[in-house]
């Protein structure tokens, strides 16, 4: 026909039409995190180049935005239907947009403002360590698959272990009974605590077995030098299945 459309236009309805929700041109989790880790770093680089006068205009520029994202956003959650906040902020880059403007659930924690890392007059600088970022575990080498380590690190003693084919990192210390966790058993996902009977925490999202306080979890990855490092003050996604 002479008003077809071309092939590549009529594959590109199609694809439209059979997968609705494919995330074209979305960032992964992973590349997510190297994307909050790249801008923190170069904020923390701004702070220390700019004169007085340069960080009072950057500081008043980033104020600015930030009351036109924050009333935006106020205004499109009111419209929120109840329970459409905890489902959204599932997703790692909405939690952290969220956690920026105070719009998480009570029982989340919140993320630094923009603005925080360059610092406020009200307020001191947040330390290096308060700002989202990657530590090296100080491990010679990845635990192995089954192998568990308590690494004692600036930020704390935190639980390194290889379970399920993944790296994963969590606070050392039990909420239950108040102590470091040294001695513990890992069984398959598990960990259980030596401090008490029944203490069991699941590896995967930082879980009690039973309910209670959780274990905060922390992503992992390996830099090109095949460091292990641990993330701080950044989302972490559970990887669990959906059954």
């Amino acid at each position: 026909m002479a008003n077809a459309p071309p092939a590549a236009a009529r594959a590109t309805r199609c694809a439209i039409t059979t997968d609705p929700q494919a995330l074209v041109g979305y960032r992964t989790n992973e590349e997510w995190l190297r994307l909050l880790d790249e801008v923190n770093g170069r904020l923390a680089e701004l702070e220390t180049a700019l004169d007085p006068a340069q960080h009072a205009q950057v500081l008043a520029l980033l104020q600015g935005i930030d009351a036109v994202h924050r009333e935006s956003l106020h205004r499109l959650v009111r419209l929120f239907k109840e329970g459409v906040v905890e489902q959204v902020v599932t997703d790692p880059a909405i939690r952290t947009l969220f956690g920026m403007y105070d719009l998480l659930p009570p029982e989340q924690p919140g993320c630094a403002k923009v603005w925080d890392f360059i610092g406020e007059k009200e307020a001191p600088a947040l330390r290096e360590g308060d700002l989202p970022h990657w530590s090296p575990a100080p491990v010679l080498q990845p635990p192995a698959e089954g192998e568990a380590l308590l690494c004692r690190m600036e930020e704390g003693t935190i639980l390194l272990a290889q379970a399920g084919g993944e790296f994963r990192a969590l606070d050392a210390a039990c909420p239950r009974h108040g102590g470091l966790m040294m001695g513990g058993t890992l069984r398959g996902l598990s960990w259980i605590c030596p401090l008490g009977p029944g203490c069991v925490y699941d590896l995967r999202d930082g879980s009690r077995l039973g309910g209670g306080a959780k274990l905060e979890c922390h992503p992992v990855r390996l830099d090109s030098g095949g460091r292990v490092l641990v993330g701080f003050g950044m989302p972490f996604d559970p990887q669990r299945p959906a059954f």
